[in-house]
């Protein structure tokens, strides 16, 4: 199978090669790869500014394909179903794995396409059965990819705000995570305003009927709630100071802070919450309001696997609108 290998780190090329292709055990099924997006956290991998997978690996945590092969009899219900995955492998057996959040096990195994598991920048992607999430039958592959990891970000980032909505929200960034949370904080009755300096996206999402400021200090309302999809250093010193009593920050990107007092905090009784990625359930959810219409989705600009370097090179030229999607060739 062709795969797109990143055969060090830090690099800002990928190495196309003909790799054997994976074989199920039990519990495992292969998948014949149909779309895959592209995340921020890959560029950051590239870069050696994030997690540090063992090379040669294949990137890609954003993965839709079709089930062609089933590693035991129980499994083979999924066959010719199309399907995506969550991403996260944990010992199982700790409380937050019980609880369905292996996301945030302190004892993590694997990340698909992130770490040890390799990912969807390939022909074929082996996953564990407990991973994979059908998917509804009116979305296409490339709309599921800008949903997979992005869009279950957004749906745990509006979740964890655990109140209705009872102000202005900010959702500071509109590249996919910040728009889809937009989006379904929408849905839910906020009033939602976004920060987002690229004057094309401003555009976009002022098509859209939302109230958009060009930077944090042309914010107009006094916020609830304020969820960062951009991780720059002056979002979080900013949003204590703007948020109203009882307000709440959503951490849902991040990234280096300045000397920071949290004298706000303490004061108007504020809360900073984290977000890694989403659970089954946010996925599921976010795919069910994206089939059923209640969401709108960014959009989407696709690229063969033969041009995964062309994508990424767009991606950092910031010249890429909305969801950056790989495409593998279809199957002769």
């Amino acid at each position: 199978m062709i795969a797109a290998v990143a055969t060090a780190i830090p690099t800002t090329l990928l190495e196309l090669r003909d790799l054997p292709a994976p074989e199920p055990a039990e519990g495992e099924l292969i998948l014949e790869v149909q779309a895959c997006g592209i995340c921020g956290t890959d560029l950051h991998i590239l870069d050696g500014e994030s997690y540090r997978p063992e090379t040669p690996f294949v990137l890609g945590h954003e993965p839709v394909g079709r089930v062609v092969a089933a590693g035991s009899t129980a499994d083979r219900a999924w066959l010719g179903r199309t399907v995506t995955v969550t991403l996260f492998t944990g010992c199982g057996t700790c409380y937050v794995c019980r609880a369905g959040d292996e996301r945030l096990c302190p004892d993590l195994k694997s990340i698909t396409g992130v770490l040890s598991a390799p990912g969807g920048f390939a022909e074929r992607l082996l996953v564990r059965t407990a991973h994979v999430v059908e998917v509804p039958d009116s979305l296409s592959p490339v709309e599921t990819a800008g949903l997979v990891d992005a869009g279950a970000t957004a749906a745990n980032s509006v979740r964890v705000l655990g109140r209705d909505p009872d102000g202005p929200l900010v959702v500071v960034g509109a590249g996919p995570v910040g728009f889809l949370a937009a989006e379904l904080a929408t849905a839910k009755g906020w009033e939602v305003s976004v920060v987002q300096r690229s004057a094309a996206r401003r555009g976009s999402l002022e098509a859209l009927g939302y109230a958009v400021a060009e930077s944090l200090a042309d914010v107009m309302v006094r916020p609830t709630a304020v969820i960062d999809a951009a991780g720059s250093p002056p979002i979080l010193p900013w949003a204590l100071e703007a948020l109203a009593p009882h307000g709440i920050f959503v951490a849902a990107a991040y990234g280096p802070l300045d000397p920071l007092t949290l004298a706000p905090v303490a004061r108007k009784e504020l809360r900073v919450v984290g977000v890694r990625s989403g659970s089954r359930s946010d996925l599921i959810g976010v795919l069910a309001a994206a089939a059923s219409g209640t969401i709108r989705l960014p959009q989407a600009t696709v690229w063969p696997l033969a041009e995964i370097n062309a994508a990424f090179a767009a991606l950092r030229g910031k010249t890429v609108a909305g969801k950056a999607v790989i495409v593998p060739p279809a199957p002769s």
